[in-house]
């Protein structure tokens, strides 16, 4: 992964998952699509799909958290999309996946410098998620 940072859009995978968004004839579709994972081992793009997916979800039902990308912003504001009011508990079940031991992601950013980071940001994304799921 050439771009890597500790927020959900500073890596590539991520990014390239926003045109596929935009690009979708269904974005309801594709947010659910991409927040499901298969049973076993998560791989690091489909663990950077889901934090997009929820970042994504958190912006259409809250507001966009800081440092996602003015692109995502503009499709928000600019988009509807079908209800997606039922997600947050996909995306919770899906972001502990990726905070889990069987999450390459997790098991990338472990070893890395910046790990408190990445989790603290993580971490927050799922307490807004909790937020919004009991809503």
């Amino acid at each position: 992964m050439a771009a890597w940072g500790t927020k959900t859009f500073e890596e590539d995978t991520a990014n390239d998952w926003i045109q596929e968004l935009i690009d979708a004839d269904d974005a309801r579709e594709f947010i659910n699509e991409s927040l499901s994972t298969e049973p076993g081992f998560i791989e690091a793009d489909q663990g950077s799909i889901v934090l997009a997916a929820s970042e994504t979800l958190i912006a259409l039902l809250d507001e966009p958290r800081i440092g996602i990308p003015g692109e995502l912003v503009d499709w928000v504001g600019d988009n509807e999309c079908d209800d997606v009011s039922d997600l947050p508990v996909s995306a919770l079940e899906s972001i502990d996946r990726v905070l889990g031991e069987e999450s390459e992601i997790r098991q990338i950013w472990s070893e890395a410098e910046d790990f408190d980071e990445w989790l603290e940001n993580v971490e927050q994304m799922r307490e807004v998620l909790v937020s919004l799921s009991t809503m």
